[in-house]
């Protein structure tokens, strides 16, 4: 019998996907990653050439993650699947009909998953979910300065907000919230045979695997519009303090996730908050290129904007994954470097 384990990872052309993927490939896993369409998993074949050629790599088109039959299939293909790694959400702001585009694709696709590995796929050991921070956070407290979220905090949005046209921003917390949600509902009333572990980071910043110069994650637009976007001589744009993360570091949660000790947790990836004016400060130090192209706005005073707002406790997860974070000046000097080449 082969010692190597078997990994599942759906949505795998994703920008966190992909980094778990490097991590896993490195850790000796067998790694099966479903794509929408084999264009869709060119560029990222690209990136790992040899865990193609050999088989530690493949993928499995699933068009949609609300399919149990293509799930089914999947399956009952590959029956040595230990591990899933589900990452596979809608992530965009292109709603137009926020039930039908967002909020019932995000539930139904996690529910889609559980209920087809539980029922052909009785080998699965665990099941490792990325939501998101914002599963948590609450939406009224942002400019909270008393208010704390922390893993046990679930964010109140009601179906019926969520719902409402017009503010998307909404509909996207709901979609985290009712898709988490769900999948610990299914493991009460279900009692599968697989344990759970959610991921919720924040925004995650970093260089891509196969990323597209086109389309970018949405949490690294936050870097474009705050800070590369900007012309010398202007003020750093305006907005609040947000908590982020590196996408190396979810990656490496989502692996550490995969251990028992870690059953039934929510981690909360988040390592700081930031501000436009600490993206600034950091591109115009750490990547010369661009110094001169972008504002500088009022150097060092982003501690401040720092302070405002809602806070965040993840004292738990950081005890549990006990890791050296990545800095932010390391996080956005690398995206940075790497937007670079792209413009170039």
């Amino acid at each position: 019998m082969s010692t190597t384990p078997t990994t599942l990872i759906t949505g795998a052309t994703g920008f966190i996907a992909g980094h778990c993927i490097e991590q896993l490939l490195k850790a000796d896993h067998k790694v099966i990653g479903t794509i929408r369409s084999q264009e869709k998993g060119q560029r990222l074949a690209a990136a790992f050439p040899e865990a193609i050629k050999t088989g530690q790599l493949v993928f499995e088109t699933v068009s949609d993650v609300r399919s149990e039959q293509e799930f089914k299939t999947l399956f009952q293909k590959h029956t040595d699947i230990k591990y899933v790694l589900h990452t596979a959400s809608p992530f965009h702001f292109n709603v137009e009909d926020p039930v039908k585009d967002m909020l019932e694709p995000a539930v139904e696709g996690t529910l889609t998953v559980l209920k087809t590995a539980k029922q052909y796929a009785p080998q699965v050991e665990k099941f490792v979910i990325t939501s998101s921070f914002a599963a948590m956070m609450n939406w009224h407290e942002v400019g909270d300065s008393s208010a704390v979220v922390t893993e046990k905090s679930w964010n109140p949005v009601t179906w019926d907000e969520a719902a409402q046209k017009g503010n998307v921003v909404v509909t996207y917390l709901g979609s985290k919230k009712f898709a988490e949600k769900a999948a610990w509902d299914f493991m009460e009333s279900e009692k599968p045979s697989f344990g759970l572990t959610t991921v919720n980071p924040a925004y995650v910043f970093g260089p891509g695997i196969a990323i597209d110069a086109k389309a970018l994650n949405t949490s690294n637009e936050v870097i474009v519009q705050g800070a590369l976007s900007t012309k010398p001589g202007q003020d750093a744009p305006a907005g609040p303090a947000q908590m982020w993360v590196d996408v190396r570091d979810v990656a490496k949660a989502h692996l550490s996730a995969i251990s028992k000790t870690l059953d039934n947790q929510r981690l909360m990836l988040c390592v700081s908050k930031f501000c436009n004016q600490d993206l600034l400060d950091v591109i115009n130090e750490k990547v010369p290129e661009l110094k001169g192209k972008i504002a500088t706005g009022k150097p060092g005073t982003g501690a401040e904007t720092d302070k405002e707002g809602f806070q965040f406790d993840n004292d738990q997860t950081r005890k549990a994954l006990n890791y050296d974070w990545i800095p932010l000046d390391k996080s956005v000097a690398d995206f940075a470097n790497q937007w670079l080449s792209f413009q170039n």
